[in-house]
């Protein structure tokens, strides 16, 4: 049995897989864990047959168990805050560690990938402004920041396909997941020749409002350490608890017609600047993986 690596993307309901699919031996899987040992490592000391080693062992405690390893990471598909710098780094890693792999990336319609990774950028501590988080470095260095190249998907399908055979590679849009679950995990149990699993509707990661996040935006500038914000004046702790918690208060108390308002010019944002800058890549995308883009929203040539 081949093990399933499955890289992301980020935002496209990892949290749900790994939680109610990835980790249930009721649906025939079994997380390996371990994906750090793939990414924070320092190119110089990473040692490829060292992780595998490591890997095969778990790898044979699962099979024993008759079910089929998983390795899941949102992480290894890149870090979308710094551009995905390391997005075919750690591909070529999977491939020197889990050669015989098949591998799962799940995509997601620009314009709401887009918003939802800046709202994720705040909740991790970031304190940039949309036109801050966007802009083009200084004088022409590349800088570890977000870049609209990270969500040409066809470049990363492309590579894995490269890696392990196109037959090797499964690509899924989440428009998928959130609409018709049971097609989903269909599509994913027949890619690696299991029964099908039974969907289980349970929500995760509920998304926090514009309204909350834009409050809390101003805060992290103060008050949060993290790598998107290195240098606040002060360093709490818990200030990620405490700053949580206050949104969510926030989204409960607010008028939803404000909410609403919000969140519509967030929209409206993404939207211009997104525009139509992905619809050639989607097209790639389409012809790379088969899938019909199209009907779930996506813009293509």
């Amino acid at each position: 049995m081949q093990p399933l690596v499955h890289i992301g993307y980020h935002k496209t309901g990892t949290t749900w897989l790994q939680r109610e699919v990835f980790s249930s031996s009721a649906a025939g899987f079994s997380q390996l864990g371990g994906a750090q040992r793939l990414i924070a490592v320092n190119a110089f000391s990473f040692k490829p047959r060292k992780v595998r080693k490591q890997m095969e062992r778990r790898i044979g405690e699962v099979l024993d168990r008759g079910l089929t390893p998983v390795l899941s990471s949102e992480r290894l598909s890149g870090a979308p805050h710094f551009g995905g710098y390391d997005s075919e780094i750690i591909a070529d890693r999977l491939a020197a560690v889990f050669p015989n792999s098949r591998i799962m990336v799940v995509i997601r319609e620009q314009k709401e990938m887009f918003l939802s990774i800046y709202k994720q950028y705040i909740r991790r501590g970031g304190a940039a402004s949309l036109r801050q988080y966007l802009a083009a470095p200084r004088d022409g260095y590349w800088m570890p920041q977000f870049r609209f190249e990270y969500l040409e998907y066809h470049r990363l399908i492309s590579r894995y396909q490269d890696l392990f055979g196109a037959r090797n590679v499964l690509v899924l849009p989440y428009e998928l997941l959130r609409s018709r679950p049971g097609d989903f995990l269909a599509k994913v149990s027949g890619f690696m020749d299991m029964p099908p699993a039974e969907p289980r509707n349970r929500p995760m990661n509920v998304s926090l409002s514009a309204l909350s996040l834009s409050l809390r935006r101003h805060a992290n500038r103060y008050v949060v350490l993290d790598p998107v914000n290195p240098a606040p004046p002060f360093d709490f702790p818990r200030s990620h608890e405490i700053l949580e918690r206050s949104c969510r208060a926030v989204d409960a108390i607010a008028p939803k017609s404000l909410l609403e308002r919000h969140e519509r010019r967030w929209r409206q944002r993404a939207a211009r600047e997104v525009g139509n800058r992905y619809s050639h890549s989607n097209a790639r995308t389409a012809a790379l993986t088969g899938l019909a883009l199209r009907t779930f929203g996506y813009d293509c040539d």
